[in-house]
């Protein structure tokens, strides 16, 4: 199954898609940087970006692609594909990713993708329509979710998850968001700078708050399987 995360104005989907990876049941998922702004992860876990999505995308022009020989491994325990934290070199690896499909991949191992913030003519729109999950991050703040209301999402199969309470009822909610709730994540600053590099790893770390809610919602996609989330 091949999931894209990607935001609108606000950040978070780097911090979301990192714990939908290590949520992954049955079977550890990838995850994939694909934000044309350019990586976090290898920044924040002072790890290079080679191997990685540059790499990646070197081999898809040689037509014999193994993501895993471009992924490296999180402290906190997820199999990444990091990308470069410029935006040239990103933009420049997107573009021929996409060409590629990794949606192929996906049938042998689960991908997340992370979009970063979704913009007009963005190099990572292709890598969205194929997804069989898309996924908007958004505060659950009312200013966030307005600018959600007013944003063109490319794709039918989108779905929001908000960040903290939310500033709607979710009557409201439906009638001002075109893009339908599936979830609600709390605010965790505990499992955020763990994901972040600036917090060690306690054992119990993805037991409660947002890598609880995440592995409830990978659940529920997992079960869709290659099918595409309507």
């Amino acid at each position: 199954m091949l999931v894209a995360v990607t935001s609108v104005k606000s950040g978070g989907a780097t911090t979301f898609a990192a714990a939908l990876t290590a949520a992954w049941p049955e079977e550890s998922a990838l995850l994939i940087e694909a934000d044309p702004a350019g990586g976090d992860l290898g920044g924040w876990h002072g790890l290079p970006d080679n191997p990685g999505l540059a790499s990646l995308a070197n081999a898809c022009r040689s037509g014999h692609v193994d993501p895993a020989e471009h992924t490296t491994r999180l402290p906190f325990g997820i199999d990444v594909v990091l990308a470069a934290a410029g935006r040239p070199q990103a933009s420049a690896a997107i573009g021929l990713l996409a060409d590629i499909e990794p949606a192929r991949w996906a049938k042998e191992r689960p991908a997340v993708l992370d979009l970063g913030r979704l913009e007009p003519g963005s190099p990572a729109l292709p890598l969205l329509e194929i997804a069989d999950a898309v996924l908007v991050v958004a505060g659950g703040d009312a200013l966030s979710l307005l600018r959600l209301s007013l944003a063109e999402i490319p794709s039918d199969r989108a779905r929001l998850v908000t960040v903290g309470p939310l500033g709607y009822s979710y009557e409201d909610l439906a009638n001002t968001v075109h893009v339908p709730l599936i979830a609600q994540m709390p605010w965790d600053r505990h499992s955020a700078e763990i994901i972040a590099g600036k917090r060690r790893i306690g054992r119990a770390w993805n037991r409660l708050g947002l890598p609880a809610t995440a592995r409830s919602l990978a659940a529920s996609l997992n079960r869709n399987g290659n099918s595409r989330v309507r």
